[in-house]
Protein backbone atom coordinates (compact mmCIF):
# COMPACT_ATOMS: atom_id res chain seq x y z
CA UNK A 1 0.00 0.00 0.00
CA UNK A 2 1.37 3.39 -0.97
CA UNK A 3 2.02 5.83 1.86
CA UNK A 4 0.51 8.53 -0.34
CA UNK A 5 -2.92 6.96 0.14
CA UNK A 6 -5.07 6.84 3.27
CA UNK A 7 -2.84 9.31 5.12
CA UNK A 8 -0.21 9.19 7.83
CA UNK A 9 -0.21 9.54 11.60
CA UNK A 10 3.13 10.59 13.10
CA UNK A 11 4.79 9.53 9.86
CA UNK A 12 3.31 6.01 9.85
CA UNK A 13 0.94 5.12 6.97
CA UNK A 14 -2.66 4.24 7.78
CA UNK A 15 -3.53 0.73 6.59
CA UNK A 16 -7.06 0.51 8.01
CA UNK A 17 -9.77 2.91 9.14
CA UNK A 18 -12.01 1.53 11.88
CA UNK A 19 -14.46 4.32 12.60
CA UNK A 20 -14.94 7.29 14.90
CA UNK A 21 -14.65 7.17 18.68
CA UNK A 22 -18.08 8.37 19.87
CA UNK A 23 -16.52 9.91 22.97
CA UNK A 24 -13.81 12.19 21.58
CA UNK A 25 -15.02 12.14 17.93
CA UNK A 26 -11.53 11.29 16.64
CA UNK A 27 -10.90 8.71 13.89
CA UNK A 28 -9.74 5.27 14.98
CA UNK A 29 -7.02 3.93 12.68
CA UNK A 30 -4.47 1.16 12.29
CA UNK A 31 -1.01 2.33 11.20
CA UNK A 32 2.04 0.35 10.18
CA UNK A 33 5.47 1.20 11.61
CA UNK A 34 8.91 0.54 10.12
CA UNK A 35 9.18 -2.75 12.04
CA UNK A 36 5.98 -4.09 10.50
CA UNK A 37 3.91 -3.67 13.66
CA UNK A 38 0.30 -2.52 13.63
CA UNK A 39 -0.60 0.37 15.92
CA UNK A 40 -4.12 1.30 16.98
CA UNK A 41 -4.31 5.08 17.27
CA UNK A 42 -6.58 8.12 17.27
CA UNK A 43 -3.67 10.56 17.07
CA UNK A 44 -3.63 11.21 20.83
CA UNK A 45 -3.32 7.61 22.08
CA UNK A 46 -1.60 4.61 20.54
CA UNK A 47 -1.07 0.94 21.35
CA UNK A 48 0.51 -1.96 19.46
CA UNK A 49 -1.92 -4.60 18.19
CA UNK A 50 -1.41 -7.76 16.20
CA UNK A 51 -1.93 -7.74 12.45
CA UNK A 52 -5.47 -8.56 11.38
CA UNK A 53 -4.57 -12.25 10.95
CA UNK A 54 -1.53 -13.96 12.46
CA UNK A 55 -0.73 -17.60 11.82
CA UNK A 56 1.40 -19.06 14.59
CA UNK A 57 3.76 -21.85 13.58
CA UNK A 58 4.55 -24.91 15.61
CA UNK A 59 2.57 -27.48 17.54
CA UNK A 60 -0.99 -26.40 18.33
CA UNK A 61 -0.77 -23.38 16.02
CA UNK A 62 -3.88 -21.19 15.82
CA UNK A 63 -4.92 -18.27 13.63
CA UNK A 64 -5.42 -15.11 15.65
CA UNK A 65 -7.90 -12.59 14.26
CA UNK A 66 -8.00 -9.08 15.70
CA UNK A 67 -11.41 -7.56 16.30
CA UNK A 68 -11.33 -4.29 14.34
CA UNK A 69 -14.46 -2.67 15.80
CA UNK A 70 -15.09 0.75 17.32
CA UNK A 71 -16.13 -0.74 20.69
CA UNK A 72 -13.08 -2.96 20.93
CA UNK A 73 -10.73 -0.18 19.86
CA UNK A 74 -12.11 2.40 22.29
CA UNK A 75 -11.86 -0.18 25.06
CA UNK A 76 -8.17 -0.77 24.33
CA UNK A 77 -7.35 2.93 24.10
CA UNK A 78 -9.32 3.84 27.23
CA UNK A 79 -6.46 2.63 29.44
CA UNK A 80 -3.95 4.95 27.76
CA UNK A 81 -3.46 8.56 28.80
CA UNK A 82 -3.91 10.86 25.79
CA UNK A 83 -1.13 13.17 24.67
CA UNK A 84 -2.72 16.56 24.10
CA UNK A 85 -1.12 18.99 21.69
CA UNK A 86 -2.38 21.99 19.74
CA UNK A 87 -2.17 20.08 16.48
CA UNK A 88 -2.94 16.43 15.85
CA UNK A 89 -0.14 14.40 14.18
CA UNK A 90 -2.18 13.93 10.99
CA UNK A 91 -1.31 14.74 7.42
CA UNK A 92 -4.13 16.28 5.32
CA UNK A 93 -5.34 12.94 3.92
CA UNK A 94 -6.44 11.87 7.40
CA UNK A 95 -8.95 14.71 7.48
CA UNK A 96 -10.36 13.69 4.10
CA UNK A 97 -10.95 10.11 5.19
CA UNK A 98 -12.11 11.23 8.64
CA UNK A 99 -14.90 13.16 6.94
CA UNK A 100 -15.96 9.99 5.07
CA UNK A 101 -16.11 8.08 8.36
CA UNK A 102 -18.36 10.79 9.82
CA UNK A 103 -20.67 10.72 6.79
CA UNK A 104 -20.93 6.94 6.97
CA UNK A 105 -21.83 7.06 10.65
CA UNK A 106 -24.63 9.52 9.90
CA UNK A 107 -25.98 7.36 7.09
CA UNK A 108 -25.88 4.33 9.36
CA UNK A 109 -27.97 6.19 11.94
CA UNK A 110 -30.96 5.84 9.60
CA UNK A 111 -32.59 2.39 9.82
CA UNK A 112 -32.54 0.29 6.66
CA UNK A 113 -35.38 1.29 4.34
CA UNK A 114 -35.82 4.81 5.70
CA UNK A 115 -35.33 7.72 3.30
CA UNK A 116 -35.69 5.18 0.50
CA UNK A 117 -32.16 3.89 1.23
CA UNK A 118 -31.76 0.18 0.57
CA UNK A 119 -28.14 -0.20 1.62
CA UNK A 120 -25.07 1.81 2.53
CA UNK A 121 -21.52 0.46 2.53
CA UNK A 122 -18.04 1.82 3.05
CA UNK A 123 -15.10 0.45 1.12
CA UNK A 124 -12.01 1.58 -0.73
CA UNK A 125 -12.54 3.60 -3.88
CA UNK A 126 -11.84 1.64 -7.07
CA UNK A 127 -13.10 4.36 -9.41
CA UNK A 128 -9.89 6.41 -9.39
CA UNK A 129 -7.50 3.52 -8.63
CA UNK A 130 -7.03 4.85 -5.12
CA UNK A 131 -7.04 3.35 -1.64
CA UNK A 132 -9.06 6.22 -0.24
CA UNK A 133 -12.37 5.53 1.47
CA UNK A 134 -15.68 5.58 -0.38
CA UNK A 135 -19.25 5.57 0.95
CA UNK A 136 -21.84 4.13 -1.41
CA UNK A 137 -25.58 4.64 -0.83
CA UNK A 138 -28.11 2.79 -2.95
CA UNK A 139 -31.82 3.52 -3.06
CA UNK A 140 -34.68 1.07 -3.04
CA UNK A 141 -35.64 -0.36 -6.44
CA UNK A 142 -39.00 1.01 -7.62
CA UNK A 143 -41.11 1.01 -10.75
CA UNK A 144 -41.23 4.32 -12.63
CA UNK A 145 -43.50 5.42 -15.46
CA UNK A 146 -41.16 7.54 -17.57
CA UNK A 147 -43.56 8.21 -20.45
CA UNK A 148 -47.25 7.54 -20.88
CA UNK A 149 -48.19 4.32 -22.61
CA UNK A 150 -44.65 2.98 -22.12
CA UNK A 151 -43.77 0.05 -19.83
CA UNK A 152 -42.68 1.05 -16.33
CA UNK A 153 -38.96 0.78 -15.66
CA UNK A 154 -37.19 -0.29 -12.49
CA UNK A 155 -34.70 2.18 -11.07
CA UNK A 156 -33.03 3.59 -7.97
CA UNK A 157 -30.75 6.41 -6.87
CA UNK A 158 -27.06 5.86 -6.27
CA UNK A 159 -24.88 8.21 -4.21
CA UNK A 160 -21.11 7.99 -3.78
CA UNK A 161 -18.95 10.09 -1.48
CA UNK A 162 -15.28 9.59 -2.28
CA UNK A 163 -12.13 10.73 -0.46
CA UNK A 164 -9.63 11.96 -3.04
CA UNK A 165 -5.86 12.07 -2.73
CA UNK A 166 -5.92 15.74 -3.75
CA UNK A 167 -7.37 16.41 -0.27
CA UNK A 168 -10.91 16.91 -1.54
CA UNK A 169 -14.12 14.93 -1.21
CA UNK A 170 -16.15 14.15 -4.31
CA UNK A 171 -19.94 13.81 -4.11
CA UNK A 172 -21.51 11.94 -7.02
CA UNK A 173 -25.19 11.07 -7.32
CA UNK A 174 -27.47 9.84 -10.07
CA UNK A 175 -30.81 8.19 -10.60
CA UNK A 176 -30.70 5.23 -12.94
CA UNK A 177 -33.91 6.10 -14.84
CA UNK A 178 -34.96 9.65 -13.93
CA UNK A 179 -31.82 11.25 -15.39
CA UNK A 180 -31.05 13.31 -12.28
CA UNK A 181 -27.31 13.84 -11.69
CA UNK A 182 -25.23 15.59 -9.02
CA UNK A 183 -21.46 16.08 -9.08
CA UNK A 184 -19.55 18.26 -6.62
CA UNK A 185 -15.99 18.53 -5.32
CA UNK A 186 -15.71 19.76 -1.74
CA UNK A 187 -12.72 21.20 0.07
CA UNK A 188 -12.24 19.55 3.46
CA UNK A 189 -12.15 21.76 6.54
CA UNK A 190 -9.73 20.22 9.07
CA UNK A 191 -11.25 19.84 12.52
CA UNK A 192 -14.83 20.12 11.30
CA UNK A 193 -15.57 16.53 10.31
CA UNK A 194 -18.89 16.28 12.16
CA UNK A 195 -20.18 19.65 10.95
CA UNK A 196 -19.13 19.11 7.36
CA UNK A 197 -20.56 15.58 7.41
CA UNK A 198 -23.95 17.06 8.30
CA UNK A 199 -23.63 19.47 5.37
CA UNK A 200 -22.86 16.58 3.01
CA UNK A 201 -25.77 14.62 4.46
CA UNK A 202 -28.04 17.59 3.71
CA UNK A 203 -26.84 17.51 0.09
CA UNK A 204 -27.63 13.80 -0.09
CA UNK A 205 -31.10 14.28 1.41
CA UNK A 206 -31.80 17.12 -1.03
CA UNK A 207 -30.90 14.83 -3.92
CA UNK A 208 -33.08 12.01 -2.59
CA UNK A 209 -35.92 14.49 -2.18
CA UNK A 210 -35.40 15.72 -5.75
CA UNK A 211 -35.69 12.14 -7.00
CA UNK A 212 -38.95 11.59 -5.12
CA UNK A 213 -40.29 15.01 -6.09
CA UNK A 214 -39.43 14.47 -9.76
CA UNK A 215 -41.13 11.10 -9.69
CA UNK A 216 -44.31 12.55 -8.19
CA UNK A 217 -44.70 15.72 -10.24
CA UNK A 218 -43.42 14.92 -13.75
CA UNK A 219 -46.44 13.14 -15.15
CA UNK A 220 -49.41 11.28 -13.74
CA UNK A 221 -48.83 8.15 -11.69
CA UNK A 222 -45.14 8.24 -12.52
CA UNK A 223 -44.00 6.48 -9.40
CA UNK A 224 -45.34 3.17 -8.25
CA UNK A 225 -43.81 1.85 -5.02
Amino acid sequence: MSEDFCGQVSGNPVVHYIGIDPGNHLPLMITLDSRGRHWLTDGTRSTVVYPAVRDNSGVGAVTFTYDYTVDRSTSLLSTIEPIKTKELPFNPLIYVNWLLLAVYRMVQSHPRGTLGIDRAVMDHDPLFDSNQLRVKIQGVEKLYLIKRFRPRRRGHFLVEIIARDNEQVMLLAEHTVLGLVLSKSLDVRPGEAELQAREIMDEILDFIWACNNDARNDGEDRLEG
